[in-house]
């Protein structure tokens, strides 16, 4: 047994076990390291406010529980993560949430840089909620 570490009991031996424990296995970088990643954010209130972002041009609310969050760049090869929330210390109600890219945004806008949100209760109806949305691409 090493010092402190214990030897994988399926090892072949205590010389594999060792160089095993002494080299993590590096993980894998498809690209430049730290390399154009773009942050895009927005916190967005029950009535479709703005209440805060990064790279974010507005925000709208289009029916009971569906929005449009316009950014500032290009967002359709990116991630999208939205959680319910609000933009202060209190809770919202629990619900669902999903986002996606914007296929129809309003006139006069740009499909790649905007996207749907739809909040529901907990019982799946639409409805409004507070909430947080962050997109990261490599645009």
């Amino acid at each position: 047994m090493t010092e402190g570490k214990q030897i994988p009991a399926n090892t072949p031996d205590e010389k594999s076990a060792k160089a095993a424990l002494a080299a993590p296995a590096a993980p894998q970088v498809t690209r430049v390291d730290h390399c154009c990643v773009h942050e895009y954010w927005a916190i967005v209130e029950t009535n479709g406010t703005l209440v805060r972002g990064r790279n974010v041009v507005k925000s709208v609310k289009l029916a009971t529980g569906q929005y449009e969050i316009y950014f500032t760049g290009p967002i359709n090869l990116g991630v999208y993560v939205a959680t319910i929330g609000r933009p202060g210390i209190s809770t919202e109600p629990s619900g669902q949430i999903g986002v996606a890219l914007r296929c129809c945004p309003l006139p006069n806008s740009e499909f790649n840089k905007v996207v749907w949100v739809d909040t529901h209760d907990s019982t799946g109806a639409f409805s409004d909620r507070a909430f947080h949305l962050l997109v990261l691409t490599d645009q």
